[in-house]
């Protein structure tokens, strides 16, 4: 019987990947820090606000899917691929978002750690839809960077634990 148990921790958030992630802090630490009531909020927040933008990018998902589907009728290779790498690209990112709710409510770091996956698959979008010219390039990369200093600002409330085999 195949063991796809634990199977997308095991690929995305392992121990070793989580000691690479936390090594990144060193470039945040540097950088002013949110006030510590302000960061607690933020704490207690997060995990509804990414089960909220994680159903949104699940409705993103199923319309991706759609004109995946209506490329395919039309038999047009050029937006068939557009489709397909915005499609997979979409789905990798609701997975990313709905997986992190049940850990950061758990205080768990295995949720921080999918909702920095998931800011990177932000910033692959960011590039790819910038060369593309369907984004302002400054705004998209300092709306990651803030990202990545608030998830960087939080990363102390939250504490690795082992994959349970």
């Amino acid at each position: 019987m195949l063991q796809t148990q634990g199977l997308f921790q095991r690929t995305f958030a392992h121990q070793k990947v989580a000691i690479f992630i936390g090594s990144l802090d060193k470039f945040f630490i540097k950088l002013p820090h949110l006030p510590k009531k302000v960061r607690i909020l933020i704490n207690k927040i997060i995990p509804f606000f990414i089960l909220a933008l994680g159903i949104i990018s699940l409705i993103a998902t199923i319309l991706s899917g759609f004109f995946l589907i209506l490329s395919i009728l039309a038999w047009n290779t050029s937006i068939f691929f557009e489709s397909i790498g915005s499609f997979l690209l979409i789905l990798l990112d609701t997975m990313f978002l709905l997986k992190a709710f049940k850990p950061l409510r758990n205080g768990d770091a295995i949720g921080w750690i999918y909702l920095f996956w998931a800011e990177i698959l932000e910033f692959i979008n960011i590039v790819i839809r910038s060369i593309n010219g369907e984004a302002n390039v400054f705004f998209g990369i300092l709306t990651v960077l803030v990202s990545f200093y608030i998830l960087f600002e939080i990363g102390q409330f939250y504490v690795y634990k082992k994959i349970s085999e």
